[in-house]
């Protein structure tokens, strides 16, 4: 009986020894895939905020190209336009 007990208990060592380097393998592998994930999350973020950065300052030399084609098309209007928004904000500004 003291045998087939040995027996047992080494073979639960044994497993548990298997557990433990299986569990070992396992994290290891899931903090790599992790990092993975991240790094590749990361240049994806990179990769975009470059395209939205590129697209704002494109979309701005358009406007203000649109804004001098405007302005130079007719310099009378736009100066009358002015004038009136800084009539208006004058007031606004007045009253407080």
């Amino acid at each position: 009986m003291a045998t087939n007990y040995s027996e047992e208990m080494g073979a639960v060592k044994s497993d548990l020894n298997a557990l433990k380097t299986d569990l070992a393998k396992l994290t290891k592998s899931v903090a790599n895939d992790a990092q993975d994930n991240a790094s590749a999350f990361g240049t994806k973020a990179k990769h975009k905020v470059k395209l939205a950065s590129d697209r704002t300052k494109e979309v701005g030399l358009q406007g203000k190209e649109k804004a001098h084609q405007t302005v130079t098309a007719n310099p009378f209007i736009s100066i009358a336009a002015t004038a009136g928004i800084a009539l208006i904000i004058g007031a606004l500004i007045a009253r407080k």
